[in-house]
């Protein structure tokens, strides 16, 4: 099965961060102007008419991204949970500051266990979303387009620099 990788546009986290949201409150940031710009801009690109589904992560910006991206391209939409961002924090409470995110990001790129969070390591990044292309490709899918975040589309890939709205092609 052939799958389009797509990371979201730039998201703004002023709301969230003046709320003082944390942890999974910022997973509700929207996207910048530019970032609506970026994803109009790829609205029409190819990948698109061939793309029998888009899959898009729970995220804001991620359903925000599908949303720009549908306002003209006609392709079914269904939103998944698994398509989610690296978790720096399994539990969802022990997070508290920018600082011990920074640690466990480190820890998570190095393979290394020096947080005090229980991250995601990047093998559980890809069986997690490995699972949904899995049941995409036994529904007999052929071509999926997926609206993303920069870990997942980096752990299938190998792409360290993952642009927003950028595109990344892989066969599955």
């Amino acid at each position: 099965m052939k799958i389009y990788l797509i990371r979201h546009g730039e998201p703004d986290y002023g709301q969230v961060t003046e709320a003082k949201y944390k942890g999974f409150g910022r997973d509700l940031s929207r996207l910048t102007s530019d970032g609506i710009q970026q994803a109009q801009a790829i609205a029409n690109h190819a990948i698109f008419d061939e793309s029998e589904l888009l899959l898009v992560s729970p995220y804001t910006r991620t359903m925000q991204t599908a949303l720009e991206i549908t306002r003209f391209k006609e392709i079914p939409v269904c939103v998944e949970l698994l398509l989610h961002e690296w978790l720096p924090d399994k539990t969802g409470y022990k997070f508290e500051n920018p600082e011990q995110m920074k640690v466990a990001y480190h820890d998570y790129l190095k393979g290394t266990k020096t947080s005090d969070l229980e991250f995601e390591t990047k093998e559980e990044v890809y069986q997690r979303v490995a699972s949904v292309f899995q049941h995409y490709k036994n529904a007999g899918y052929t071509c999926i387009a997926c609206v993303t975040h920069a870990e997942v589309i980096r752990v299938f890939t190998k792409v360290e620099r993952v642009k927003y709205c950028g595109i990344y092609e892989m066969a599955y």
